[in-house]
């Protein structure tokens, strides 16, 4: 399960992955394809809470508008308690860039940083967490064609406490002047996946002729006529099929 608290309350909760973004563009396109289909709506889509406006500077960007947004709740430590204070909120920018010679929170060669140029991290403004042996990939959406590309990753939310909102990483298109990422818009994609040992081992041969014979078998029962040149019409066989897994957001 993937748990996920919000900074505050402006911030908009994760959204079930949709099977399709923007009209339908007709029979025979991305949308129209049954497993691509179901990985579009594989997993949870976190929302851009802001409006974004990144601006070509020189050889990078910068944000037009930059938020820092307050939490609703306080945090304090023995530090308040000794000194007789009450707990401050924490601030959050909704974005920023990568810095060059940067240390902090990690180094970045100098020969390394001009590859960084067109990266900006965006904060999804939620903590997230997972249960024991769940990792949490952050991708791009799938089948969306923007400005920008979601640098993919998987993180140990299951053990790691982050004590910020986590971020995702976003390229900006080297060829543009500006970027526009409107609130409400998907930002980024996250899913679940077990930590386990994968194995991958070549079927025996007896294996294969009874998966092919199966194969086979599938053919004759859904087939509904064949074409001139003897091809066997299975359409929308497998789509009515599909055992798709359901994603759901409870607040």
């Amino acid at each position: 399960m993937l748990h996920f608290y919000r900074f505050n309350s402006d911030v908009l909760a994760p959204v079930p992955a949709s099977p399709r973004y923007g009209p339908r563009r007709g029979r025979g396109s991305e949308e129209d394809c049954p497993p691509m289909r179901a990985y579009s709506a594989f997993g949870w889509d976190i929302l851009s809470s802001t409006d974004m406006v990144f601006l070509r500077k020189g050889e990078g960007w910068e944000l037009e508008e930059p938020v820092d947004l307050e939490s609703d709740f306080t945090w304090e430590d023995e530090r308040f308690a000794e000194a007789e204070q009450e707990g401050v909120p924490l601030h959050q920018r909704n974005a920023w860039f990568w810095e060059e010679d940067q240390i902090l929170p990690h180094p970045i060669d100098p020969a390394v940083f001009p590859l960084l140029r067109n990266q900006v991290k965006v904060s999804t403004l939620h903590f997230l967490a997972t249960d024991a042996n769940e990792l949490l990939a952050f991708t791009d959406i799938p089948g969306m064609r923007r400005s920008f590309r979601v640098l993919e990753a998987l993180v140990d939310t299951d053990w790691y406490p982050a004590s910020y909102p986590w971020h995702c990483v976003l390229e900006l298109d080297p060829n543009a002047e500006r970027v526009e990422i409107a609130r409400a818009e998907p930002l980024c994609r996250v899913f679940s996946v077990r930590r386990e040992h994968y194995f991958a081992r070549e079927m025996s041969d007896r294996e294969f002729d009874d998966y092919f014979r199966r194969s086979q078998e599938w053919i004759q029962r859904h087939r509904r006529g064949e074409s001139a040149d003897g091809t066997s019409d299975i359409r929308g066989a497998y789509g009515s099929s599909q055992s798709l897994s359901r994603f759901s957001v409870i607040i």
